[in-house]
């Protein structure tokens, strides 16, 4: 094909790729093949920009990327090339600075191997060493799809053009995609820090596979071996286990719990007190008390003792782990315990690509996370509401999804679904109809619409669920409690309230039949209010004084992400790692080296470091 400059620009430069290349359309069209040779930032001669206007014409790019990205990001990197009049991307400070970006991938929980479909350095040889000046366009091409694949990986997917053009901000994101992408191949500061995950929590996840990567290094832990349950002031060999298990994630001060262990467990012995009179210039009297003070009572020697201060870091590991706070060492939490930490950091990984997924982050959003039953309300980076919440039991597990509140109603009816009616109402009242009325239900034919008496309808007959409408009326006892929540959706799924407040008080809380209920939903319906309007927060406020059915229409729309993410991060760093409630993700694994019971905690860190 013979390179035609003029053609090109005109035949398939769009009217944003010509602004970009700046001047006006006659001045575009009196450029020649030397000219452009010559304009700054050219460093190759004509040939090299001819080869790559040959390539990428013939839709080299689209190929190229067609299976992993959407055509709307090749059409980007098309019209960058436009607009540097075909000449390369790739100088040769960029191409070695796009080598160095593995460590980028890495942060976030990313391969290189899983993201690049080349290899960066045969590309950087082919490009600047190839004698061949058609290997070298395509060099530069590669370089670019590769830039192109990490950034939508660490983005979560770059997106459709086609699609965002009536989004300012997605429009934005395209208009940066270009920017950055010559910035990079010019060799400036390479970074995809504008192309990560906005949303606290990914940051925050980040930060987090960055501190469990470094336990990893370190050794990890050891698994603790099974055995009775344990409560606070029981004596068990694995006791001393238990408390490095605990130091390594720093539920207890590692220093500090070495120098005690060491005092315990050598209790009694005189060469310990000759050592540390040894060493009293440097320190050595404040050991002396501290042993002193471990030997005094012999219940307080006893390094196997599940002590009070142990008991409160188990609380603590318990609380982060979704498990009962009772501070008893179980099967449970010693499952938990033995957790492999290659094993959590897969899942603070899974986490970080589950966020990716979720896009451009809103300003404001309500957040409802499904393994930490949590439903909480971001205003930009801040979380400004959050309370406990219950969601699907496994059999009926809530669905993953993205919508937007649309409306709350405050004293709502219950219209129990049929699936419902037939598993939990239908033996019910064939037992005693008088349950309906007890529960405060209305049925009514579906036929007719009519409202019908309970003692009419034959509930052994299995189709009385589909024949027949049972709604619950507003009340203390009603299933939705005082307030329901809509984002009408496919699901049918919705927030709203229970009279069951009582199993807010358990760790898990899997017993709804899909829909999420919330602690407080008075205190969630009057948040979304507050940022709609005056008059909305009135409305709700009002409608909550009364024992009237009564629907606000929220004026603005605010997104809500029901989410599946068993690793979260609090706003002080502390991590939770909460339990696969729908065995979602690919597993929990177990630590495979097992503790030896006995040792002291230092022989275990000596045991972890040289295993490691």
């Amino acid at each position: 094909m013979k390179p035609l400059f003029l053609s090109v620009i005109l035949a398939s430069a769009s009217p944003v790729a010509l602004a970009q290349v700046g001047g006006d359309g006659a001045a575009i069209r009196a450029a020649s093949a030397t000219e452009q040779a010559a304009m700054p930032g050219a460093a190759v001669s004509a040939p090299l920009p001819n080869a790559i206007e040959t390539a990428v014409m013939n839709d080299w790019l689209e190929a190229e990327l067609d299976q992993d990205l959407h055509k709307s990001v090749s059409e980007v990197a098309r019209r960058a090339y436009i607009q540097r009049m075909f000449q390369p991307v790739w100088t040769e400070q960029g191409a070695e600075g796009l080598q160095d970006v593995t460590d980028d991938l890495f942060k976030h929980g990313l391969a290189s191997d899983e993201v690049l479909a080349s290899d960066l350095q045969r590309l950087v040889d082919q490009r600047f060493s190839a004698s061949n000046v058609s290997e070298q366009a395509e060099a530069d091409l590669a370089l670019t799809a590769a830039w192109l694949r990490i950034a939508s990986a660490i983005s979560g997917g770059l997106g459709d053009e086609g699609e965002a053009v009536k989004s300012g901000s997605d429009s934005a994101r395209m208009a940066l995609i270009s920017k950055k992408l010559l910035e990079a191949g010019q060799g400036h500061a390479l970074s995809f820090q504008d192309f990560e995950s906005g949303y606290p929590q990914y940051a925050a996840l980040k930060g987090a596979l960055a501190q469990y990567r470094e336990i990893r290094d370190a050794g990890g832990w050891l698994a603790i071996p099974e055995g009775e349950s344990l409560q606070s002031g029981d004596s068990d060999p694995r006791i001393p286990a238990i408390r490095e298990r605990l130091s390594v994630e720093g539920y207890i001060d590692a220093s500090e719990d070495d120098t005690e262990s060491m005092l315990l467990a050598d209790a009694g012995r005189p060469e310990t007190v000759s050592h540390l009179d040894r060493n009293s210039e440097a320190g050595g009297d404040r050991r002396t008390n501290l042993f002193r003070n471990a030997t005094a009572t012999k219940k307080a020697a006893d390094p196997r003792l599940y002590s009070d201060e142990l008991a409160e870091a188990v609380k603590t590991f318990q609380q982060r782990h979704g498990i009962e706070v009772d501070g008893v060492i179980g099967p449970k939490t010693l499952a938990a315990m033995n957790e492999s930490v290659e094993s959590k950091i897969a899942r603070i990984s899974g986490s970080m690509e589950r966020w990716r997924a979720q896009g451009t982050p809103e300003k404001r959003y309500i957040w409802a996370n499904i393994p930490s039953y949590t439903v909480e309300g971001w205003n930009g980076d801040t979380r400004e509401i959050s309370m406990k919440s219950v969601v699907g039991m496994a059999s009926r597990a809530t669905p993953t999804f993205n919508d937007e509140v649309e409306y709350t109603v405050a004293n709502p009816r219950w219209y129990a679904p049929v699936s419902i009616v037939a598993k939990d109402k239908l033996p019910k009242l064939r037992r005693d109809p008088t349950y309906a009325q007890r529960a405060n239900f209305k049925i009514y034919d579906r036929s007719s619409g009519a409202e019908v008496s309970a003692y009419s309808v034959d509930w052994s007959d299995p189709s009385s669920a589909r024949n027949y409408r049972l709604v619950q009326q507003p009340g203390s006892g009603n299933a939705l409690g005082e307030l329901k929540i809509i984002f009408p959706n496919q699901y049918s799924i919705y927030l709203h309230g229970t009279p069951s407040t009582h199993l807010f008080d358990r760790a898990e809380r899997a017993f709804s039949s899909g829909c999420i209920r919330l602690e407080q939903p008075e205190k969630m319906a009057k948040w979304v209010a507050s940022y709609d309007s005056d008059d909305s927060l009135e409305h709700v406020r009002d409608a909550l004084s009364t024992t009237r059915n009564t629907r606000i229409d929220f004026q603005s729309r605010m997104p809500i992400h029901i989410t599946y993410m068993t690793v979260t991060v609090n706003d002080d760093g502390t991590v939770n790692f909460w339990r696969d409630i729908y065995d979602r993700t690919e597993g929990i694994r177990q630590v495979e080296r097992m503790s030896s019971i006995g040792q002291t905690a230092n022989a275990l860190t000596s045991t972890a470091t040289e295993r490691g």
